[in-house]
Formats: C-alpha cells, sequence, structure tokens
C-alpha cells in the first residue's frame, strides 16, 4: 500500500513507525543538515549572514522491517521525495516523502489495521500538541510548520466571564447536531470570531489555546483549508482597511495585494469550506472594513484587554505554583549551580499573601499580560524577591510608556 508523501495519512503513519519501531530500536542512522529558519528561507541576507549555524539532526531510515499483531510488515521510504522534503525549511524530519507499507499474507487486511492504529496513535496525540499547518513554498498544499505544546486556557488572562461566554459559544457550535440544524435549515455551517485589543493581550495566544482545548488544527492563510479546523488571520488590519479612511489607491496598494472582495470570498463565497472557524485578530479594530465583520463574517467579537488587578493575582500564582517551582528546583539541582536558596516553594499560605500583595502594585488595566510575563522572567526562582522588585519595575515601565518607547535600557551603558 503506497502513501503519498503530502498526504495528512502519511505523517500519522510515519509518527507511529518513529516512535514505536525506530526509536524503540535505538536510532543509528541520522540526516544531518544546517537548520534554517522559516523566514531565512525567502531572506537571502540572512542567510550569507557570517555566524554559525544550529545542526539539526533527522532520523533516517529507507527499509525497515518490524512485527505487528502478529504480522511481519515493511515500510520503505522513497529517497527521492526525502531528499525534496530535505530542502524545505519547515521540515521536521517526520512525513513528507511517499511511504510504501507491505505486509507478508495474502490480505491487505492487516496493513488497514496497521494504518488505523497509526490514526488512533495521532489522535491520542492530539491532546497534547497542537499542529500549525501554512501553505509550501510553492503553495500547492497544505503542511505542517510546527508543532506546539497543547497550552492551558488558564494561561491566557482576560475576563473569565467572557473566556466562558467564547467556550460556550465554541462548543456549541462544534456540537453535531449544530450542523444538523444549519443543514436543516440551509445556513452555511461556518463561525467567524474577531480577537481586538492592545499588542500584547494574548490574542494569538487565545487561538492556540482554543486549537488545544478542543482537538483542532490551526491553519495559518486560507485557501483550501480542511473542514474542523481553525482558521487564523493575524493582523487583518494589515491585508485591508475601511474602504472610507484609504481613498489613495497606491498607498493601499502597496499595503496588501490582496482585495477585499478576493478576501470576503474565501470567508463566505460560493466555494468556501464549511465546518471551520475562522479567527481573526487586529490590534485596531476601527480600521477594518465594515464588510469584513458584519454579522455572518464575524459571528462574536472578543476585546482582549490590559490585565487587571485580580488576574495579576492569578498570574502570579500561577507562575509561582508549588508544582512549577518544583520543577525548577528539580531542574537547577541537575546543573553544578544551585546555590540559590530561595527558590524553594513557599507554603500556600505565603502564596496567597505575596499575591495579594504583588497586586495591589498593578495599575488597574494598564499594563499588558505579555508586559507581566516579561517581568516574570527576570525573577521565576523567587516569588519573593518578585513581590519586592514589582514596584520599582512598574515605575520604570509607566515612565517608558509616558515617553513611548519600546524598550527598557538596563544600566547606565558607560564602559568599565
Amino acid at each position: 500500500m503506497t502513501i503519498p508523501g503530502r498526504d495528512p495519512l502519511n505523517r500519522n503513519v510515519m509518527s507511529w513507525v518513529m516512535t514505536n519501531v525506530i526509536q524503540y530500536r535505538g536510532i543509528r542512522s541520522f540526516t544531518a543538515r544546517t537548520q534554517i529558519q522559516a523566514g531565512d528561507a525567502a531572506d537571502r541576507a540572512a542567510l550569507l549572514k557570517k555566524k554559525r549555524r544550529d545542526l539539526q539532526y533527522l532520523p533516517h531510515f529507507e527499509t525497515t522491517w518490524f512485527w505487528h499483531g502478529g504480522s511481519l510488515f515493511v515500510v520503505r521510504r522513497s529517497l527521492d521525495s526525502f531528499s525534496a522534503s530535505m530542502g524545505d525549511p519547515g521540515y521536521d524530519g517526520v512525513g513528507g516523502e511517499e511511504l510504501t507499507v507491505g505486509c507478508l499474507g495474502r490480505s491487505t487486511g492487516p496493513i488497514k489495521k496497521l494504518i488505523q492504529s497509526c490514526q488512533e496513535y495521532a489522535d491520542e496525540q492530539t491532546q497534547f500538541f497542537v499542529i500549525i499547518y501554512a501553505r509550501d513554498r510553492y503553495g500547492m498544499s497544505w503542511q505542517p510548520k510546527s508543532r506546539k505544546p497543547v497550552r492551558r486556557l488558564e494561561t491566557v488572562h482576560f475576563d473569565d466571564e467572557v473566556k466562558q461566554e467564547l467556550l460556550a459559544d465554541i462548543r456549541k457550535y462544534l456540537d453535531p447536531s449544530t450542523k444538523r440544524l444549519y443543514q436543516s435549515r440551509s445556513m452555511p455551517y461556518r463561525r467567524g470570531y474577531l480577537f481586538y485589543g492592545p499588542p500584547g493581550t494574548g490574542k494569538s495566544s487565545l487561538s492556540t489555546a482554543l486549537a488545544g482545548e478542543f482537538g483542532l488544527d490551526l491553519y495559518e492563510m486560507f485557501q483550501e483549508v480542511p473542514p474542523q479546523c481553525i482558521v487564523l488571520l493575524e493582523d487583518i488590519d494589515a491585508i485591508w482597511t475601511d474602504r472610507e479612511s484609504q481613498k489613495d489607491e497606491t498607498k493601499n496598494a502597496a499595503r496588501s495585494n490582496c482585495t477585499l472582495s478576493g478576501l470576503l470570498n474565501v470567508l463566505d463565497g460560493v466555494g468556501s469550506q464549511e465546518g471551520r472557524i475562522v479567527i481573526m485578530a487586529t490590534n485596531k479594530p476601527e480600521r477594518l472594513d465594515s464588510a469584513l465583520v458584519r454579522p455572518g463574517r464575524v459571528d462574536m467579537k472578543v476585546r482582549l484587554g490590559n490585565i487587571s488587578r485580580e488576574l495579576a493575582r492569578q498570574m502570579f500564582i500561577r507562575m509561582f505554583a508549588p508544582d512549577n517551582m518544583s520543577l525548577l528546583v528539580a531542574a537547577r539541582n541537575g546543573k553544578e549551580d544551585s546555590s540559590a536558596s530561595d527558590d524553594l516553594p513557599v507554603l500556600p499560605s505565603q502564596l496567597e499573601q505575596l499575591a495579594f500583595e504583588f497586586s495591589t502594585h498593578i495599575p488597574e488595566n494598564t499594563l499588558t499580560p505579555s508586559q507581566l510575563q516579561g517581568f516574570f522572567q527576570l525573577y521565576l526562582t523567587s516569588a519573593v524577591e518578585a513581590c519586592s522588585s514589582i514596584s520599582d519595575w512598574v515605575r520604570r515601565e509607566m515612565s517608558r510608556m509616558s515617553l513611548d518607547v519600546d524598550i527598557e535600557i538596563v544600566g547606565d551603558g558607560d564602559a568599565q
């Protein structure tokens, strides 16, 4: 049985083989290549920079034999298609090359059972990872771009009532009975959301977390998307702006080569895919054309605003929860330098008290969650130090924001 390299089933089979056969035996053959970031592929200047690049070691095999379910199987990879996959900067070594699966016997039944096992294994992995797809460099097909661990929704901080309303709306939409209701009334089975708010408030993070919550993959860009997925259109205001506010056609053309009519056509045109969830994200909702955000294209608008004192308190507790701190201590104990004495977990009562004190220094609805996360990165080893340092940090951050400075200067920069 042959499985084409660009078919989604290919990745499922390869993931199963790599985990249950190749890695189980111990990987002894690799393909080594210079690791190229996806953005570098189109940036020739980045490729010419005089710096040593990281290496990527990909498990390599051409033919492997193994027993499964009482049958002897062989899996062969096409080396020609493997070489083509290696030229793609986004290739992670799993899937992409044509596979041939064989079995000793007189029936294809064992092969079909094996493939079913591979699909079940892939379904199990969806609870741990979100696969992000993007168009390949030729624009011909969807290819896995990256695999991210599922992000818990409680790590995305915004109004709890709005969050629960959003979850309930998506859950209702994905219910099979809703699809039947749409079809019985000849309504297009689609749902659209607009996430808006200042930069750094978690719009993209929320999209990834929702994909993990509902076991859906995430697709960036928009043509020929499959059903049952989330399509993410980031910075939608950069694609098109309000027709009344953009009279200068030359300026508008310089912003994007995407026309409004083309975008609307793939959103809800005759040939647009049903069963998908569209999420648009923008920092500047006022720039969006009214035709783009009318009901039917955008069914729910979710504002992600700056962080409140209560959410800052919750964020502090999550950052310094005993489980997280225990992992940190274990990691430090595995290193030679484990001299820090204040990185031990605090008692729950102490943590609550520190979190409350911490939150009193946070100005209400002024800082973004990403700003506060940047602060926590400086004090991950000590809840006490984080609490004692927050007031000075807030004062500096507010001063920086009042001056409209994009970066914080640490130190006076004088040479010693």
